[in-house]
């Protein structure tokens, strides 16, 4: 006895689907969007489409789009009906938004409600208690009765649909993502003015092969810093940057994408400088600049020099050492509050003549100035080379050589003939 066993496949029936969309031309002809992100002032378009829709050349489709941005408010809702006789199985509905400036940036999702052979009365009260069920929270209401006799042989009078999309300021400045930007965090979001506050974000490449992407670094609005990062295929990166501010009040710190295939969400965090704030850190000084008034001088002339110091850690007092040629020249006892920069003076003689290189401790700014004699040094005196004339018996003497070596050939060529 023979068997044979027969697969069948299981059978499903597609009753819609939705996508976003850059551009509808009609059923099933559109352009997707490229990212699904959408900057404020950009048109939202999301097309919906229902398949196995037509009964008897009857068609009565309703789509209902509710949007509801990241922390689960409805924000837009919109009800479209199509009536209509044909021949065709599938239907399709476009929702249109511009999106407004007053919608924050991050992930929005669009819940997408389909419903076939209900009439216009029953859709238009469902669509009012549908809406409701949201802005309460409350349980979804029973759908209403269908008003087709053979409604009865749909396997679906209604259909959820649910796609996500993402708002983002500077959506138009990149294109399709394969990084990722996101978790931006601050180590402490109260500090004393110019206390430092370390800014954390991570970067994954959610792409199969290492690449490198770059961002910048805002603060209030101001560009103070670049990077640009390589990273490994499906990994990610955290890069941190430093930021302080001496102003008091709220301070807004912001990463923008500008590396190509770079997405990034939220990227937004504030932090507060405050006169409050205690400062524990210790006292510290650190050297800033290091100006001559004069590079060249005479002997014994006086130069001033100024040292710019500031004070990172809390009110104290250190010495201020000043080296010429790494001998210490004079040190001065300094007294700052946090955050405090003050020129500290020095005048300095010297006699001999050279070049002198002024250094400040624990730092490796320098700088340097002459020691030179203003007395003109006099100028060489140069004799004149005056050509003489040979002497008459040196001409002579030559002369006579010459007639003796001529006569001697003419002698010694008849001798040997």
């Amino acid at each position: 006895m023979v068997f044979i066993i027969l697969t069948v496949p299981s059978l499903a029936v597609d009753n819609g689907y939705a996508r976003i969309v850059y551009n509808v031309r009609g059923l099933q002809d559109y352009d997707l969007h490229w990212n699904d992100r959408f900057p404020p002032e950009s048109t939202l378009k999301i097309y919906a489409e229902a398949n196995g829709v037509n009964h008897e050349r009857e068609v009565a489709v309703d789509y209902i789009f509710i949007i509801k941005d990241p922390n689960n408010n409805v924000v837009d809702t919109s009800l479209y009906s199509n009536r209509y006789e044909d021949y065709r199985e599938n239907d399709f509905m476009t929702y249109s938004k511009n999106v407004p400036q007053g919608w924050v940036d991050g992930v929005y999702t669009a819940d997408i409600h389909i419903f076939d052979l209900l009439n216009q009365s029953l859709m238009d009260k469902y669509y009012n208690d549908l809406i409701g069920s949201y802005l309460n929270e409350t349980d979804r209401p029973d759908l209403p009765i269908m008003n087709r006799s053979n409604a009865s042989i749909l396997p679906e009078q209604h259909l959820l649909i649910t796609k996500t999309f993402f708002v983002d300021r500077y959506a138009n400045k990149y294109p399709v993502d394969r990084f990722r930007i996101e978790k931006i965090m601050l180590d402490r979001t109260s500090v004393a003015p110019d206390m430092p506050v370390t800014v954390s974000v991570n970067v994954s490449n959610t792409f199969y092969d290492k690449g490198s992407t770059s961002l910048d670094l805002l603060l209030d609005n101001k560009v103070i810093n670049k990077t640009t990062l390589e990273i490994e295929s499906y990994s990610y990166s955290q890069t941190n940057f430093t930021v302080s501010s001496e102003i008091i009040g709220d301070h807004t710190v912001e990463i923008i994408p500008t590396g190509m295939n770079t997405i990034g969400l939220n990227m937004s965090v504030v932090f507060t400088v405050s006169a409050e704030n205690k400062i524990e850190t210790p006292t510290e000084f650190v050297y800033q600049d290091i100006q001559i008034d004069k590079l060249s001088v005479e002997p014994n002339q006086n130069v001033s020099i100024a040292v710019t110091v500031k004070n990172t850690g809390k009110e104290g007092t250190q010495p201020v050492e000043l080296f010429i040629n790494d001998v210490l020249e004079e040190e001065r006892q300094v007294n700052l509050n946090f955050s405090e920069i003050k020129d500290i003076y020095f005048n300095v003689t010297k006699e001999n003549l050279g070049a002198y290189r002024v250094t400040v401790d624990k730092s490796n700014l320098s700088k340097i100035f002459f020691v030179e004699s203003s007395t003109p040094v006099p100028a060489a005196t140069v004799e004149p080379t005056i050509e003489k004339k040979p002497q008459l018996r040196i001409v002579i003497g030559l002369s006579v050589i010459v007639i003796l070596i001529y006569l001697l050939r003419i002698y010694l060529k008849n001798k040997w003939k």
